[in-house]
């Protein structure tokens, strides 16, 4: 009895893990794709704008939207 007991708790422990996980992989994909939307957004302006000092604040929020997407991405 005690065996099947142990059973039960192991598959339920691995059931709920992966549950977790699949969370967390969902979460992770909607957070990939907002930065992606946002890194658009961002280049669209980019290529609008003419004002260098614009230019280049759009480019630091480029540059830090990159940096977030190769991080979740990893």
């Amino acid at each position: 009895m005690k065996h099947q007991e142990l059973v039960k708790e192991i598959n339920f422990l691995l059931d709920t893990v992966e549950k977790k996980r699949e969370k967390q992989r969902k979460k992770l994909k909607c957070y990939l794709s907002q930065v992606k939307a946002e890194k658009q957004k961002l280049r669209k302006k980019l290529t609008r704008e003419s004002s260098t000092t614009n230019r280049k604040k759009l480019k630091k929020e480029l540059d830090a939207a990159n940096k977030v997407y190769s991080m979740l991405n990893a």
